[in-house]
């Protein structure tokens, strides 16, 4: 097995592409993504497990024929890459599967039934225009909410897009600019993908150290 790498626009993240199938049939058009953003969630895929098994890495992404890295700013690629270059081809050719357990998540771009024209139309142009391009560094994203008082969108950044210093201007002028462009009812786009993880982190905490108090503990 051959596995490329390509570089994003965050110097802390790398697409390896291994040349072979990683999420989802190779027959299908799927943009489904799926990321584990520390080593408990990782827990979730026998792969993640063993790249945050390697010192540095702090995040996984896989695409529909990629795995996106990303790691700590003060460790070196050329340390790293070895151990994740061998992660990576032990598991696609042992033929394991690649989620310890089917997740069951939609995709946050799926139109609901309950959707406005305006959220479906959103949802249609991030699907369609903005999330192959960003797909194609390495990253991806969810859609998260429309206010349609302040016309803000509000999305999630993921994969190599975390942490990345041209995400603003991807944001201000890619994305922003597009979706303004088609719909004149969105005034703004904001990444709140920090906002929502410390949040979930907090309630975990809590949850944690309740759980600790009546002696369980959370596995």
């Amino acid at each position: 097995m051959f596995i490329q790498t390509a570089t994003t626009p965050n110097e802390d993240a790398l697409q390896f592409i291994p040349g072979v199938p990683v999420l989802g049939n190779p027959d299908t058009s799927s943009m489904r993504t799926v990321e584990y953003t520390s080593p408990r969630e990782g827990l979730k895929s026998a792969l993640a497990t063993r790249l945050f098994a390697i010192e540095g890495v702090r995040g996984v992404m896989y695409g529909s024929d990629f795995v996106t890295v990303r790691k700590e700013p003060d460790y070196p690629w050329q340390l790293m890459k070895p151990d994740i270059y061998a992660a990576i081809m032990d598991h696609f050719s042992s033929g394991r599967a690649l989620l310890r357990e089917e997740d069951q998540s939609s995709d946050s771009m799926n139109v609901g039934e309950h959707d406005s024209e305006i959220v479906s139309e959103i949802k249609e142009l991030l699907e369609s225009r903005v999330r192959p391009a960003i797909q194609e560094d390495g990253g991806d994203l969810d859609f998260v909410s429309f206010n349609e008082g302040t016309g803000v969108v509000k999305i999630k950044l993921r994969g190599a897009c975390r942490g990345c210093a041209s995400s603003s201007v991807t944001l201000k002028h890619g994305v922003e600019g597009m979706l303004s462009y088609y719909i004149p009812e969105v005034t703004g786009v904001e990444d709140v993908g920090d906002e929502l993880e410390a949040q979930a982190k907090k309630e975990f905490n809590k949850l944690e150290a309740e759980l600790k108090s009546d002696g369980k503990s959370v596995e």
